[in-house]
């Protein structure tokens, strides 16, 4: 409706320039007002397609430049009402997109079917020389359904023990979840109770999990594990 009205101005001061001497001169302010708006009109119309579409971050951008552009028009003044939703969304979408790309899944051929992993590294990178510490949620053909930490370049130290580990779900209290050492000697540590833990996980942004890294000391480890995507672990879990 805007953008008609303000093409039909536009019209209308255009014949009133062209009518001849008899007609009023055209007011070069009002003209280029009517400009502004039939412009910003034409771009709010793509602002609100975008938006009904669910192109938010196309819609952010377009209601950006309406109101650095156009501002006082009317396309102007109706954008205005919704850029900070039409932002948020944009914002929450693009959130999610960094959260899915933090972990990393394989599929690998092993004796009796395949092996599925879901791997995300720490919040925080470990102060120690080329150290990395993953939480790792694996599904194995012959050894079933496993949780555990996987540190590289480093090893846990369990002189104090390691039977269990303080983990705690989006900020609630930590509860201890019982976890045991490969007898392989791998620098894992496995958390028993995997279903729980998943089941969890699943429902949850943030996971800290307690583990005494030599080198480091016992310290809290802090996984985004908001974006991961169940559907990339299809096997059934199983002991």
């Amino acid at each position: 409706m805007i953008f008609r009205r303000a093409i039909a101005l536009a019209a209308v001061l255009m014949l009133a320039a062209c009518s001849g001497n008899d007609a009023p001169p055209v007011d070069p302010v009002v003209a280029a007002k009517a400009a502004a708006e039939a412009r910003a009109a034409k771009e709010g119309a793509l602002y609100d397609q975008m938006r009904q579409s669910g192109s938010w971050d196309i819609a952010v951008s377009l209601g950006n430049e309406i109101l650095a552009k156009y501002a006082g028009t009317q396309t102007a003044a109706r954008v205005q009402q919704t850029i900070a939703e039409t932002r948020e969304k944009s914002a929450a979408i693009a959130d999610s997109h960094r959260l899915a790309r933090l972990w990393s899944y394989t599929a690998t051929a092993e004796d009796g079917g395949t092996q599925y992993a879901a791997a995300i590294a720490t919040k925080q990178a470990l102060k120690l020389p080329n150290a990395r510490l993953r939480l790792v949620l694996r599904q194995h053909p012959k050894w079933g359904q496993s949780v555990y930490l996987l540190l590289d370049n480093a090893t846990f130290d369990c002189k104090g023990g390691c039977a269990t580990l303080p983990v705690s779900f989006d900020g609630a209290k930590a509860q201890r979840m019982r976890a045991t050492i490969p007898p392989t000697g791998e620098p894992a540590l496995f958390i028993d109770d995997d279903k729980g833990f998943i089941a969890k996980m699943g429902k949850s942004k943030i996971v800290a999990i307690g583990a005494n890294v030599k080198g480091l000391g016992e310290t809290t480890f802090e996984f985004e594990v908001g974006g991961f995507d169940a559907a990339k672990l299809p096997a059934k879990p199983r002991k």
